[in-house]
């Protein structure tokens, strides 16, 4: 059986990941929750949520050869954590600490170009950034729910509706699709 003629299919397979999602939540012991979450293909910085949001983070389907990464202080500079693919990754602070931004990326030889459409350049010049993209959580009726979120601003708005348990306002937002 000859298999190095699979071995640059792998490769070539392994290095084209569609946008993977990862979020943010509440709780300092679990990922589980409503939560803030942001959806790409990789090297963009993604943040800042609502302060009651980034004391657990998950990270969906981290491809092999890939991380994570938790920052504080407001942009992607200040290290905080990093989780590893394969699989999906839950970090949890146990009330430690709180991830103001997240990212995650493909090593250095598997990097992709970042959609720059959804997320400009940033200030410093140093990568792309974003706010969340969408927030998830249990409707009225039990059901799980994720609906866009258009910026930093409305973010804000989006939690204090839910902190304040008013379903009604969350259900006028727009459904989250990818």
């Amino acid at each position: 059986m000859h298999f190095p003629a699979i071995v640059p299919f792998l490769l070539a397979m392994s290095s084209t990941v569609s946008a993977l999602n990862y979020r943010v939540y509440s709780s300092t012991n679990s990922c589980s929750g409503s939560s803030f979450g942001c959806s790409d293909n990789g090297a963009v910085c993604c943040g800042s949520w609502p302060a009651a949001y980034g004391y657990s983070a998950q990270f969906d389907n981290l491809p092999i050869g890939t991380q994570g990464q938790g920052y504080t202080g407001g942009s992607c500079r200040s290290f905080l954590f990093a989780v590893y693919g394969s699989g999906t990754q839950c970090w949890k602070s146990g009330g430690g600490s709180r991830a103001t931004n997240a990212n995650w990326f493909h090593s250095a030889s598997r990097r992709v170009k970042a959609r720059a459409e959804e997320a400009p350049a940033s200030a410093s010049g140093e990568g792309k950034e974003c706010s969340p993209h969408f927030f998830s959580y249990a409707a009225e009726n039990g059901e799980a729910r994720t609906i866009k979120v258009n910026s930093a601003e409305e973010a804000g708005v989006i939690a204090k509706h839910f902190e304040d348990g008013n379903k009604t306002a969350l259900a006028d937002f727009d459904d989250y699709t990818d």
